[in-house]
Formats: C-alpha cells, sequence, structure tokens
C-alpha cells in the first residue's frame, strides 16, 4: 500500500501469551489514554462452541479433530472449519490431549540442536496426526492476531484494505538473548503469515519504552542523570536482563542500552514442571504422559490463583483417570500456598552470594520432552552472573559504584523495571530487591527504585506500539542498535581469531563498507564462514580479535554456493565481505568479487547446524571460507568427461549421437576419469554428478538395469542428504523421483535399490517422509506383519536398514521395531543385518534425529541384557551393544552401571571386544568419524567435516575439500 499505514501495531509472541497493541493515527490521543495506546481484545474460542474476545492470547495450538469440526463446535467467525484452533480453548483442550496440542514453540524456535524448520510439534504426536514445525506454529498465531483483528476491522468497514492488519506498520518483539537463527525464523514466520512492513524490538525493550509511553512527560522525576535501569523480564519460557542508562540533562532525556543477558531457558514454565513434579507423588496411581501434561496445566492455575487470592491457602488438583469408563476416576490430590511460596524462594529465587554462579554441567538439568532448560534454576544466580558481565561490557572500574571493597565487580542498578507473568506475584519482586539489596547495598538500607507497568500482562505489546510511533520520529528513543558485536571466524591452529563484522551499537538500516580484507574462495562449490558474536565485547569494525570462546557465542555456518562461470569450473576467486543490519533488525552478511560484479548471499545453515549445550563438546578449529585440507585434484576436463558419460549412460542415442555408456560399467569409467576411487570422491565432485544425475533422471526409464544404476549412483552421490548448502533443492528433487515410484517395481533390484537409495539420503527428509516410508515398508511386510509374505533376504535385510535408519520416528514406534527383530535374533544370533538394525534402532547418540525420538535408557537396557543371552556372540554384536549402551552422562539416556558391567564382563570372557572398544559404554568418549561411520552404516563424503558431541553426531561444521 502506499504511504504510511493507519494503525502502528505492536505483537509481544509470547511463549505462553501472546498480545496485540495499537495507535490509531487518525485519533486524537486526549480522547482514549494520554498515550494514545490501547489493548486489541482478540476474538478466540474459550470453549467448545463459544467465542468471545480477551486481551491475551494464549500461546497453544490445537488441532481438533474430525467430529469437532464437523460438528461446528471449533467454528471461529472466520473460518467455520478450522484445521487448527489457536488460545483459551486451544490451551484447555489440548491439556486433555497432548498428542494434538502444541505448546512453547518459541522456546523450540531458538532451539539449534533441532531442525526448526521441520514438522517436530506435537512432541506426543504420532502420524497421520498433523504436526508442524515451530516456524509454522509460531505463523499461525501470527495468522489468528491477523485474522481476529481483520474480523474487526471488516465489522467497522468491510471494503477498506488500508484497515487489514497485514497493511500496518507492525513491530514484533522477540527475546533481547535471541540469536540471529531465532530472529531470521520469527521474520520468516511472520512472512508466513502475511506480514510485510516488519521491525524487530527487544522485549526488554519495548517494556521499558511502555513505561516511557506511560511516564513520558515526568521521567526526570523517576530517573537521574547516569543512573542505570535493570529490566528484569521473566515470562513464562525465558528469563531475560537489559540494563539501560538514563541521560537527564533538565528536561532533555536520552535513554541507551548498556548490556543484555543470554539466553535463558528458564521461567513459568519451569515452576510450573516442578510444582507438577512435586504433587505428583501425592497420587496413588502412576500418571500417563497425557495424565502428566493435564497435572502441569492444573498447577499452573492452581499456582496463579494462590499467588493472588490472599485468603485461598489451599487447592485441589483433580486428573481424569485412565480409565475407558465415560465417566473416568478421578485422581486428585492438593496444592497449598506454602509449597509455592516454598518453592520459589527455595528453588528459583535464592537468596545468594555475589560469588554464586549458576551450575553448568555439560549435561543435565530441568527437561521436558527435549527442551533444554537451564540446568540451575536459580534465577537469582543467574542475574549476578548478568550483572558480574555487565559491569565487564561496561568497563567498570575501581572508581565505579559497584567496586566494592574485595567482592566480585558487579554492576549496581538504580532502578528495576519487572515484566513478564512470573513477576506478577509481588513476592516475586520482592525477592528479587532483597537479592540485589544484599549483593550491592553496602551493608546499608539501600534498595534499587522500582518502576511499575500498570498493565505488565501488555506491556511488551504496548512498548511495541509505542516504538512503531518513536519510529516516526515521536517519542523518546532507547539508543541501541545491535546488541551484540559479529565476528567472521579465520583460519587459526590454536586460538578462536576472527575479524569484526559489525560492531555492538549499530543502527538498524545500515551497511558498513567493504572489509578492507579479501578472502579466497573457490567457485561453484559451497564455502562455508563461521559466524560468533559477543554481548561484553566491544571492537570496532573490521579489527583482528582473538575471542574467548567462553564469551562468545557460535553461530550456525554461513554458507553459500558461488555458482560463477562454468558449472563444474573450479576457481579460486578473492572475495570481501559486506555487512547490512537490515530495518527489520537482522543481519545480512554478502560475499562480493573482487573483480567483478557477482555477489552471493550467506545465509543459516539451519538444517544441520551444531549442537550448542556445551562449548566444552566442540573440540573443532576455527575455519574462515572453504578449507582446501584433502582436496583432491580433478581437473575441469575431468569433470566434464564424467558430465559426459552420465550424460551418455541415461541418454538413448547417447550425447551428441555418439555411442550409449553402458550403465553397468558407468562407475568403473567415472573412476578411470576422475583417477579417484568412488570412496574418494569430495563431496563437491559427488554432488555435482548429483546434480547431473537429476537432468538426466528420465533415463532410468530407459530400462532395468538403467534404474538400479540410476538409483544407486544417485542415493551413493547425495548420502547422508544434506552438508551442502544445495541440498534442500537436491531432496526437494528427490522426493519427486519418490513420488513418480518405480519405473520397474516388480524387478527385485531395483526394489533393492529404491530402498537403499532412501536409506542413504534419509537425513535430508522431514518426519512426515519418514513415516511415509514407514508405511511404504510396511506395505511389502517389513516391520509390520503382512500374513501369507515371503520377502527376499536382500530386500527384508536392506528394508530393515532403511527402517532403522528413519530417526525422525517415535520412540514407541522404534522400540515396538526393536521387539520385532529381537525374534529375529533368537533365530539368527549372527546376523549382522538384524544386529546393525536393531543398533541403530537403540542408539544413545542420534545421527540427525531429535534426542525426543530414542528409545528410553530402559528399553536400552532390556534389549543390551537380551543379546548378551543369545546363544552366540559376536563382534557384531559387540558393536550393537555399544550404540545401546554408550555413555553420554545424562541420567534419562544412559543405562544402569549394573547392566554395563554385566555386558563388559561378558563380552570381554566371550573375546569379541577388548578394553579400548568396549571404552565408550564405561566413560564418555567425545564420538569421532569413526563412531559417525558405524552409525550411518557405510562411508560418508570426503570434506564432509562433522561435529559430533553428545547430543548428536552429524553436526556440520564446514564443508572441506
Amino acid at each position: 500500500m502506499e504511504g504510511p499505514s493507519r494503525y502502528l501495531i505492536g505483537i509481544d509472541l509470547g511463549t505462553t501469551n501472546s498480545a496485540v497493541a495499537f495507535i490509531d493515527t487518525c485519533e486524537n490521543t486526549n480522547e482514549t489514554n494520554s498515550s494514545g495506546i490501547r489493548v486489541f481484545e482478540v476474538t478466540q474460542l474459550t470453549g467448545p462452541g463459544e467465542v468471545r474476545s480477551a486481551s491475551l492470547l494464549p500461546s497453544f495450538l490445537y488441532f481438533p479433530t474430525e467430529n469437532e469440526v464437523s460438528s461446528g463446535t471449533v467454528s471461529l467467525p472466520w473460518d467455520e472449519h478450522p484445521s487448527s484452533i489457536v488460545g483459551m480453548m486451544a490451551r484447555d483442550q489440548g491439556a486433555l490431549v497432548p498428542g494434538r496440542q502444541v505448546s512453547s514453540a518459541k522456546s523450540w524456535l531458538c532451539q539449534s540442536a533441532i531442525d526448526r524448520r521441520a514438522s517436530i510439534l506435537p512432541r506426543e504426536a504420532e502420524p497421520p496426526e498433523p504436526m508442524v514445525s515451530p516456524v509454522e506454529a509460531s505463523a499461525r498465531y501470527l495468522m489468528h492476531l491477523r485474522n481476529a483483528w481483520n474480523h474487526a476491522r471488516t465489522a467497522e468497514d468491510a471494503n477498506n484494505p488500508q484497515q487489514f492488519f497485514e497493511n500496518q506498520e507492525i513491530v514484533l518483539t522477540v527475546p533481547a538473548s535471541f540469536d540471529e537463527e531465532a530472529r531470521e525464523l520469527t521474520v520468516e514466520a511472520a512472512r508466513e503469515a502475511g506480514l510485510k512492513n516488519l521491525t524487530l524490538l527487544e522485549e526488554p525493550l519495548a517494556a521499558f519504552y511502555a513505561w516511557v509511553a506511560a511516564h513520558h512527560n515526568v521521567v526526570a522525576e523517576h530517573l537521574r542523570e547516569g543512573e542505570l535501569v535493570l529490566i528484569c523480564d521473566i515470562g513464562g519460557g525465558t528469563s531475560d536482563f537489559s540494563l539501560v542508562r538514563a541521560h537527564v540533562q533538565g528536561r532533555n532525556v536520552e535513554f541507551e542500552r548498556t548490556a543484555i543477558g543470554e539466553h535463558l531457558l528458564l521461567g513459568g514454565e519451569n515452576l510450573d514442571l516442578a510444582l507438577a513434579r512435586r504433587v505428583e507423588p501425592k497420587f496413588t496411581a502412576k500418571l500417563s504422559l497425557r495424565q502428566r501434561h493435564a497435572l502441569r496445566i492444573m498447577c499452573s492455575a492452581a499456582k496463579e490463583r494462590l499467588l493472588s487470592e490472599e485468603t485461598t491457602d489451599r487447592l485441589s488438583i483433580n486428573i481424569l483417570g485412565g480409565g475407558r469408563s465415560v465417566v473416568g476416576q478421578m485422581l486428585s490430590s492438593d496444592l497449598c500456598r506454602d509449597e509455592v511460596v516454598e518453592l520459589i524462594t527455595s528453588g528459583f529465587l535464592p537468596l545468594t552470594t555475589p560469588e554464586e554462579m549458576p551450575l553448568r554441567p555439560r549435561a543435565g538439568g530441568l527437561r521436558e520432552i527435549g527442551l533444554p532448560y537451564a540446568t540451575d534454576p536459580a534465577i537469582t544466580k543467574h542475574l549476578a552472573a548478568f550483572l558480574k558481565q555487565a559491569a565487564m561490557a561496561m568497563g567498570a572500574g575501581e572508581n565505579s559504584p559497584s567496586h566494592i571493597e574485595n567482592r566480585p565487580q558487579m554492576a549496581r542498578p538504580d532502578a528495576v523495571l519487572f515484566n513478564g507473568g512470573f513477576c506478577i506475584p509481588a513476592i516475586v519482586r520482592e525477592r528479587i530487591i532483597e537479592a540485589i539489596a544484599n549483593w550491592v547495598g553496602e551493608g546499608g538500607a539501600w534498595r534499587p527504585k522500582v518502576l511499575s507497568n500498570e498493565i505488565m500482562s501488555g506491556a511488551v505489546a504496548i512498548g511495541a506500539a509505542y516504538y512503531g510511533r518513536v519510529r516516526r520520529g515521536a517519542g523518546l528513543r532507547i539508543k541501541a542498535g545491535s546488541a551484540s558485536t559479529y565476528y567472521i571466524g579465520m583460519r587459526s591452529e590454536h586460538t578462536v581469531k576472527a575479524v569484526c563484522v559489525l560492531p555492538s551499537g549499530t543502527n538498524e538500516g545500515t551497511t558498513l563498507p567493504l572489509l578492507d580484507r579479501e578472502f579466497s574462495v573457490l567457485t561453484n562449490r559451497p564455502v562455508s564462514f563461521h559466524l560468533y558474536s559477543s554481548t561484553i565485547r566491544h571492537d570496532a569494525h573490521g579489527t583482528i580479535a582473538d575471542l574467548d570462546p567462553e564469551e562468545v557465542h557460535r553461530h550456525a555456518p554461513l554458507v553459500t554456493l558461488l555458482r560463477y562461470g562454468k558449472k563444474l569450473q573450479q576457481m579460486d576467486l578473492a572475495v570481501r565481505l559486506s555487512v547490512s543490519f537490515t530495518e527489520v533488525g537482522t543481519l545480512e552478511i554478502w560475499c562480493k568479487s573482487v573483480s567483478s560484479p557477482h555477489r552471493w548471499r550467506l545465509q543459516f545453515e539451519l538444517r544441520r547446524e551444531a549442537t550448542a549445550t556445551d562449548q566444552r563438546e566442540d573440540t573443532s578449529q576455527p575455519v574462515s571460507t572453504a578449507n582446501r585440507q584433502g582436496l583432491s585434484s580433478i581437473s575441469e576436463k575431468a569433470q566434464e568427461a564424467a558430465a559426459r558419460l552420465i550424460q551418455g549412460a541415461f541418454t538413448r542415442s547417447g550425447v551428441g549421437g555418439g555411442v550409449p555408456v553402458n550403465p553397468a560399467s558407468l562407475v568403473g569409467e567415472l573412476e578411470s576419469v576422475t583417477a579417484l576411487k568412488r570412496e574418494s570422491w569430495p563431496i563437491a565432485t559427488a554432488r555435482a554428478f548429483c546434480d547431473v544425475l537429476l537432468e538426466v533422471a528420465d533415463g532410468r526409464k530407459l530400462s532395468p538395469r538403467h534404474e538400479v544404476r540410476w538409483l544407486n549412483l544417485f542415493g551413493y552421490c547425495l548420502r547422508p542428504g544434506f552438508g551442502d548448502p544445495q541440498d534442500s533443492s537436491r531432496m526437494i528433487q528427490a522426493r519427486r523421483i519418490y513420488q513418480a515410484e518405480l519405473a520397474f517395481p516388480r524387478e527385485l533390484q531395483c526394489q533393492v535399490d529404491w530402498v537403499v537409495l532412501w536409506r542413504r539420503v534419509g537425513g535430508g527428509l522431514s518426519s512426515a517422509h519418514h513415516h511415509e516410508l514407514r508405511n511404504y515398508l510396511g506395505e511389502l511386510g517389513i516391520g509390520r506383519k503382512k500374513p501369507g509374505t515371503r520377502l527376499n533376504s536382500q530386500l527384508e535385510h536392506d528394508g530393515w536398514r532403511l527402517l532403522a535408519s528413519l530417526e525422525h520416528l517415535s520412540g514407541a514406534t522404534r522400540a515396538a521395531l526393536g521387539v520385532e527383530l529381537l525374534h529375529k535374533l533368537r533365530k539368527e544370533p549372527s546376523d549382522s543385518g538384524w544386529l546393525w538394525s536393531l543398533g541403530r534402532f537403540g542408539v544413545r547418540i542420534p545421527l540427525y534425529g531429535s534426542l525426543g525420538c530414542l528409545i528410553p535408557a530402559e528399553t536400552a537396557a532390556d534389549w543390551v541384557n537380551a543379546l548378551l543371552d543369545l546363544r552366540e556372540l559376536t563382534h557384531e554384536t559387540a558393536s550393537a551393544i555399544i550404540q545401546l549402551g554408550r555413555r553420554v552422562d545424562h541420567r534419562t539416556r544412559d543405562i544402569s552401571e549394573e547392566v554395563v558391567r554385566s555386558a563388559i564382563a561378558r563380552l570381554k570372557s566371550a573375546g569379541v571386544a577388548d578394553d579400548i572398544f568396549l571404552r565408550p559404554l564405561r566413560e564418555y568418549t567425545l564420538p569421532v568419524r569413526a563412531d559417525v561411520v558405524r552409525t550411518f552404516g557405510e562411508s560418508l563424503p570426503k570434506g564432509l567435516e562433522l561435529e559430533s558431541t553428545a547430543n548428536c553426531l552429524s553436526s556440520v561444521a564446514a564443508l572441506t575439500w
């Protein structure tokens, strides 16, 4: 639309609740309130068939059943038959059916250990039940807000598109500690929801803007020159800390954001989970997953009442029993205020000394279905760590009031602004103030001032709307810009050496000049750069810095494919880096050729990004551009000759009318022209061959032998389905091959190589595709009993290897399939195929899947015992037991010590394994490439450099050639 929008809209996309506030620029502010900002009442379902408006939209997504849709009980004013609903009913109904409810999407959005674009939510769902990605769930929350707004505005003016939500200037808030990847994914979700004119704003700043909006004319009465304001924003899913300094000269007031904290997945949800765990033992029966989910919802509601109603000391907690009768047996317990207060004050807000820092063990922490909550729940310890970090960032010196005798240096806030649902109870705010006073109060009666927002639950949305006004030149602006300093890693043997590409404080809409430093890269192959950021360093643009790994955050790799000149030609090209901090509030980095006008955008490789739960697990050396180590010299002439061979093999008349290539001899001829065995082909060469194979994919239909060779070579060149920036595009084309099905479905070898293809590239497929393959194999009688079916042995074995490789199947499904394999092993105890498949089903460290899809440790231990009881033990048996019992130092994934001791003794006495081989059972050892190859089942492409951790074997660190 032309010109500025009528409305300025602020959105708080919260973990637990979302809210919208707006300014109508056509209204006189005196006619509404002093700031002219109003909270939008969001229309939503509050119960079956009940629709009303409320100021908060619970951030829960529910997939109604067919009966619910057809009965009209989930009809919305703008959608009579919705595929999903958002809001109060989604929250309440989903508590009863966890497999149809998505919650904490925002927490999942910032988890680098998962593919955030993959359909993984709800975690309890089993296809064909619907599932969505964290990005799509966030988009659906925003779509509901958009639809509710448009419905309300249509009632006023049905034919005026200028009223529509998507045509307004929108400020969308994110946690200050969101990394660049999570910010980009948030923007992606907003684009999916149709939001065009978008700007991001940090949530703590939004809360402070709300306070400024309410006190615009009297700010100087509350704050003096140089005073620091701590914004303590603790919501349902995250704890966010920021510091803002006030500059007051008479009636002139300016603000500057001086520090932000690290990302903490710690908030009200953790308290709810802890309360549920405290109440659960009071029930006489063992609770199911559904009942535990319901219990957490009940404890959350009870907590809010107990902390807000002074006359209520105890509340009943009732959940449905597990019976199948129409009126199920009710399980009852209770929760009292003293229990809630004790857990808050002792567990989450203990009074600590300034020296007490949060615990940071390598593995553990309060977890629920895969979310890596902060290990130490003591929020006060995390706050103390932030104030120390802030003092360092701001350069507090000996004369600073933050330096107190021999105590560790700590920034001293003069005032505190609380925000977030966790901070609504008075006991929480008082406890935090008391902790700060104890740390920096010098033993006197000093306490920081408390600043208040009248509507804490809507403050972030209100502040976001106010910021929309600030962007138009009105109101008080907080000097902020980029919260972090960003660096590109450079090749270094022993340290993290990097060049600063964006200093902290850089304003939105800024494009920095090209770095006066050239990088040499190879064309027509992927290159990878490592991006680092720091919230405490303040280096200038272009500065070369030695980074402390403990002080920086390492992001997912930045990758691109430098297409230049002839497709298969590889040549050195000098490039420089250009960096922009966009108006939206995201980072853009471009490679620009020094010798031509070409440029390439660097994108985050989020499909297989490194797990960042523990810096101590990261032992790789930093790299800048594509690492040349291991580069095989395949000439341009040889690559072009190889491409012609592939084309000749799958073209009826050969290339250019020449003699067609025999598909049976194709691999040998490719090895001859490249002078390399196929297992030594670099990943760039393999992917180049893969691209040519896609171009001639129809050639597989020439004959069964053409299809066999095409399937086998294509899968080999694309394995493991990820690792190259263009692999997502290749996997889309591979899916089209799957949908086209086999050209010769009755040919046994075609069936076998079809199955092998999908095992090799399964890491690039989504959860839905994994379930599709599971059903395909079930139709063959593999993994699903089919009376009267006689399977070829090779097809059956390769089918089971594919099944075991589908790591997106749920733990329950994998456990059931493993039981069937154990029956086969009792008949054929030395069958290496069955043993490998069982080990893959029960791995303690997945190759690429989610930790939420692992089988329970108890099941893995049972399988180990079952293997030890077989009448024959082999080296392959020992390998399977290593997969099942590998120690990862995590209480929910490690099998019992008793089973481990038994396994070690039995395998050694049988002479099938020695102490070195069995070491991963006894102690945690960092996985190496051999472990990845063992799990994958065959070699991986040369140049695919992996960073294996206790949580994932195949995080792609960089592509080396």
